[in-house]
């Protein structure tokens, strides 16, 4: 994938005003944005399609699946998908559980900046 490219991003998080300010903030940079508020939601999306997604923004603290354990499910359907945390500086998983999920260390912290959104997407792509 050609970074500057528009991509199909899907953006998992419950919180209204996160899931709001992270969808504009992609499209704002020009990206597709599929949001889902529910974990389990985003797993049957995902499973039905996983080829239509370029790459994922999980909350790590949902109702449901935990962000970290929708990030396993994903990387098992599809091995290698790129996804990016975006968790609280005080619910951060371990860079051992974010390696096993198949995420390695791609964590972005809440409250959002686009700049850093943009420095976690090309690493999660390259």
């Amino acid at each position: 994938m050609v970074l500057g490219q528009r991509l199909r991003v899907l953006v998992v998080e419950d919180g209204d005003d996160a899931f709001n300010a992270t969808t504009a903030m992609l499209e704002r940079l020009g990206h597709t944005v599929k949001g889902e508020k529910q974990s389990l939601e985003a797993l049957r999306a995902f499973s039905e399609e996983p080829d239509r997604f370029d790459l994922a923004i999980l909350d790590n603290v949902m109702d449901g699946l935990t962000g970290l354990e929708l990030a396993k499910r994903f990387t098992r359907i599809r091995p290698g998908f790129p996804v990016v945390l975006y968790t609280g500086y005080l619910d951060k998983p371990s860079a051992e559980e974010m390696e096993a999920a198949g995420i390695g260390r791609r964590a972005i912290f809440k409250p959002l900046k686009s700049e850093e959104l943009e420095d976690v997407i090309k690493e999660a792509l390259s």
